[in-house]
């Protein structure tokens, strides 16, 4: 393990952006002080290591990017943290990423009905850009339908609500 400077550290860019935006919109939503205070924020990172590859002058993390945001919300920029530096292809680290947002949410599936949608529609949102924007496949066994049942809501008709226009947006598309 190295440390670096959080400051040093920055959120990923291209597939592994939308699968960090995907990972903490789907975690808990508590302000990192009321249950992480900085003398456990090492143990943290012990148990929830971060990777990062070099990108030019900086480091983007490529896993753990649920703990790397608690810790860099809780300490000062300039704080020292334990990171993994790994120099793997974009698809290994593209793949073992979308394998640790799927698995955790599948780990840690929420027990009410709407948090359960509310996960699967950012996962298939998730999936649709990756295949769409950046040609990454979701594997078989955790595509949209396969995770419909193994998060138990195969039966149900997961509608998405729709954005009401106002009259102001309405008259400038016609023109």
């Amino acid at each position: 393990m190295t440390r670096l400077p959080i400051s040093k550290i920055k959120s990923p860019s291209g597939a592994l952006a939308e699968i960090e935006r995907v990972n903490i919109n789907i975690a808990n939503q508590l302000p990192v002080s009321s249950w992480l205070d900085a003398e456990l924020a090492d143990t943290l990172l012990a148990y929830h290591p971060v990777s990062v590859q070099k990108v030019s002058r900086h480091y983007e993390v490529v896993s753990g990017f649920r703990a790397f945001h608690a810790v860099s919300a809780l300490l000062d920029p300039e704080a020292s943290i334990s990171v993994g530096i790994t120099d793997a292809h974009e698809s290994d680290l593209v793949r073992g990423a979308l394998f640790e947002l799927i698995s955790h949410s599948l780990m840690h599936c929420p027990e009410a009905v709407d948090a359960k949608e509310r996960v699967y529609r950012q996962l298939k949102e998730l999936s649709i850009t990756l295949r769409n924007t950046h040609g990454i496949k979701v594997p078989k066994s955790l595509s949209t339908r396969n995770l419909k049942a193994l998060m138990g809501l195969e039966e149900r008709r997961i509608t998405y609500s729709r954005k009401r226009k106002s009259e102001l947006q309405r008259i400038m598309e016609s023109a």
